[in-house]
């Protein structure tokens, strides 16, 4: 037997000994945490962290296969999401989550520019007061993204979704997504003039997508609700989800919107139609035994911490507080000015800190680009890695004398 073609045989087949790591690593991560009383998601991003790059390296999070199941695994989270939203309620939160995400944007963008700018200006790169302003306004922009996936996860597993905090997290993350996304287009025009940073049309982009968004789910609902009858359909309505899904959240990528966003507006769309329990209980069977274990353990993967930290954790640890306290008091307060009151505040708040894929990507295109520094990128990482941490018990202990919220189960 030839044992080097063996081995490259098999070599050939290794994304299937990478995806059973990942599952063990996930389900091991879940029942430790569950022993000790924490979401399930918590202690899958801390056994990523442990079989990643920064700890033991056992699995590669740059691989292509493992990127774009995390991605699918995001994307289905999301679009359970929108499945367990009540309709009426996210109308009728739509003042208060544009108050909620202005405070969580305008706050983290401020204290994150000013912060560094008039305390550590060795940490931006060199240039004149001009250049390291706008420096200084893009880590404040990095700081301003919210990354709602891990909130949704806890709260949907304690049965707090379809409250009216968990709508109102839902509700300001997207309108967070979207001010997030034009602020980018805007710093990063001013910072590199040249750069190919249209604001109109890319406002225009995100309208246009919204409008199809909106028209699209009315058609979808009317259309299903009233030809989709008898068992045929009933028997496929889930295959016919999970296509909606992926073509709204392309749809939403391509009109340079979060694929997260589109694959939320499909699942508000089908929330509308008779079927919405079968679609929920059948998609969250399969999603929630591979692709959204293997996201959670990504984020872990994808959060590797340099060991030369220890040199300037001074600097990085103030990243951290700014950007978590920018989050629950800008939040807060917009919660607070929307009606809320003191303790549902405060869980508004927290269900808003957790940074992850989002403020990585826009901090790595910052540091190719050479807008901030190797030791802001890894500060931004250390964020990251705290923010996903402390999101899932902070929350579980400011909702566990809730009541739990349960979703309206049609066929």
């Amino acid at each position: 037997m030839d044992f080097s073609a063996m081995m490259q045989h098999a070599q050939e087949y290794h994304f299937l000994l990478q995806l059973a790591i990942l599952l063990v690593a996930a389900a091991v991560g879940g029942w430790l945490a569950s022993k000790v009383s924490m979401p399930p998601v918590l202690g899958q991003i801390l056994v990523g962290i442990i079989i990643g790059p920064t700890v033991f390296d056992l699995v590669d999070g740059e691989d292509i296969l493992i990127r774009d199941i995390s991605q699918i695994g995001v994307v289905f989270l999301m679009f359970l999401a929108g499945l367990e939203t009540d309709l009426k309620e996210l109308k009728a939160s739509g003042k208060g989550a544009s108050i909620i995400a202005m405070g969580g944007v305008l706050l983290p963008l401020g204290l994150g520019t000013l912060v560094p700018l008039l305390f550590f200006k060795g940490f931006l790169p060199d240039g004149d007061a001009h250049h390291q302003l706008m420096f200084a306004l893009y880590i404040g922009t990095i700081l301003t993204a919210t990354s709602v996936s891990i909130s949704v996860s806890v709260l949907r597993d304690m049965k707090q979704l379809a409250s009216k905090q968990g709508i109102s997290i839902l509700g300001a993350a997207i309108i967070d997504d979207v001010v997030g996304i034009i602020l980018l287009a805007v710093v990063s025009g001013m910072v590199n003039p040249s750069a190919d940073t249209n604001v109109t049309q890319l406002m225009i982009k995100i309208i246009s997508f919204f409008v199809i968004a909106v028209i699209g789910g009315i058609i979808i609902s009317k259309g299903i609700t009233k030809f989709a009858q008898g068992s045929v359909w009933r028997d496929r309505i889930v295959t016919f989800a999970i296509i909606l899904c992926f073509v709204f959240a392309y749809l939403a990528e391509m009109f340079s919107v979060a694929a997260i966003t589109g694959a939320y507006f499909a699942g508000v769309a089908l929330a509308t139609t008779p079927y919405r329990h079968r679609v929920v209980s059948k998609i969250q069977s399969f999603a929630y035994a591979l692709f959204t274990p293997i996201f959670f353990v990504s984020i872990g993967l994808s959060a590797v911490i340099k060991s030369d930290i220890v040199n300037y954790i001074g600097y990085a640890l103030v990243i951290v507080v700014i950007a978590i306290f920018g989050k629950i008091v800008g939040c807060g307060l917009g919660a607070r000015l929307s009606g809320f009151k003191g303790r549902q505040s405060l869980q508004i708040g927290v269900g808003m800190i957790a940074r992850a894929e989002v403020a990585l990507i826009v901090a790595n295109q910052g540091l190719r680009s050479n807008i901030i520094t190797n030791k802001t990128f890894t500060s931004i990482v250390l964020l990251v890695v705290i923010s996903t941490i402390v999101t899932p018990p902070l929350l579980k202990m400011l909702f566990k004398s809730e009541k739990p919220v349960e979703v309206s189960q049609c066929e």
